[in-house]
């Protein structure tokens, strides 16, 4: 798995695919960095999705990317993938811990499925 995306693992390579204990281990290590990048006094981690969970030398996910947005009280904006993003952010423009959890659900849904399902599509899946 070294140096690949976490979308080419599971939406391109339909012969090698990722057994359910890795599965696993991704969302929770995945889970341990949103949660370690939303330490107080740290920017929030925006922008996640399967094409932005790398794999290093030994496997181990990485986010990448840094779409790092300043939290929502400071006012200030930065620009994101809104495909990822709550149908909420479109409105006020602001990352919220809400909106991550909102991105790392679809990134589950990808691990779950094992399929790309476009965001759009989520809310008409629930």
């Amino acid at each position: 798995m070294a140096t690949d995306t976490l979308a080419k693992h599971l939406f391109h390579w339909e012969n090698q695919t990722i057994e359910w204990a890795m599965r696993l281990r991704l969302a929770l290590s995945i889970a341990e960095a949103l949660d370690y990048c939303s330490t107080e006094g740290r920017p929030l981690y925006h922008n996640l999705n399967a094409y932005r969970v790398l794999f290093d030398e030994d496997g181990d996910p990485r986010l990448s990317c840094f779409g790092l947005m300043r939290n929502s009280r400071d006012r200030k904006r930065y620009s994101t993938n809104l495909a990822y993003m709550p149908p909420k952010y479109l409105r006020n423009e602001r990352a919220t811990p809400e909106s991550v959890v909102y991105s790392f659900g679809t990134v589950l849904l990808d691990l779950l499925s094992g399929k790309h399902i476009p965001p759009s599509h989520v809310s008409g899946l629930l």
